[in-house]
């Protein structure tokens, strides 16, 4: 009697357990800017699409507690795949940040956005201006697929890249052991080098020697320098 007791108290708590759901009420932003994203795209397996509204959220309930699996898709955006952690009742707040690519957006609207950064980055955009120098920028990184320093240097006159299977070397032309300053954000780094990625590098400024580096860059070596912006994403 007390077995057949237990397993009908059984049959009346697991659905209780089994139907345990709670909400997520999502922002998508842009990981930069922090601007909300209108359109974005959320997709969750055996539901429905969720669609963001023009101050980037979206509400989606009667999801199973746990960690659920959302694939986030928005023009002009990188696609991202995340989890939503959803508690066993209620409404909860996640935010998600986009990056951005530019792609098939207007040029209008990615214009915009690049005012709206330029003060973060006005003295790269100021010595860009002047023509001392190589300049490249996230756009051409991203249109010509650089994954690593060294691709995005290959091509630029006066440099000289060297590799070895995956292990490369950057030198000026002049001479192969003459090997420039690398700077990022401001700073001299010992550690970014030529095998680095740079899919978070907003710009690049190359100094071929020191009749063209500026004075801040100048550094400890004569041979040049290389400097880069990385993108500031606070809202990732």
């Amino acid at each position: 009697m007390t077995r057949h007791l237990a397993v009908v108290l059984l049959g009346l708590l697991a659905p209780t357990v089994l139907l345990a759901q709670g909400g997520a009420r999502v922002l998508v932003v842009d990981d930069e800017t922090g601007d909300p994203i209108l359109g974005a795209v959320l997709k969750i397996k055996n539901r429905p699409d969720a669609t963001t509204d023009q101050a980037g959220r979206a509400l989606i309930d009667s999801l199973p507690a746990g960690r659920v699996e959302v694939e986030i898709r928005a023009i002009g955006y990188l696609n991202r795949k995340d989890y939503l952690s959803v508690g066993s009742s209620g409404v909860r707040e996640i935010r998600f940040g986009m990056s951005f690519t530019g792609e098939q957006l207007p040029d209008l609207v990615v214009n915009t956005r690049r005012e709206k950064l330029i003060g973060r980055y006005q003295d790269f955009h100021r010595r860009m201006a002047v023509g001392n120098g190589v300049f490249i920028g996230w756009e051409e990184i991203k249109q010509k697929n650089y994954y690593r320093l060294s691709d995005a240097l290959r091509n630029v006159r006066g440099v000289r890249v060297h590799c070895r299977t995956h292990d490369c070397t950057i030198s000026m032309a002049r001479s192969s052991s003459c090997a420039p300053t690398i700077w990022v954000d401001g700073t001299e780094s010992q550690y970014f080098g030529a095998n680095m990625p740079i899919g978070d590098i907003y710009g690049i400024e190359v100094y071929r020697g020191s009749g063209e580096t500026p004075a801040e860059y100048a550094g400890t070596s004569a041979c040049g320098a290389i400097v880069l912006w990385s993108k500031n994403r606070p809202y990732k």
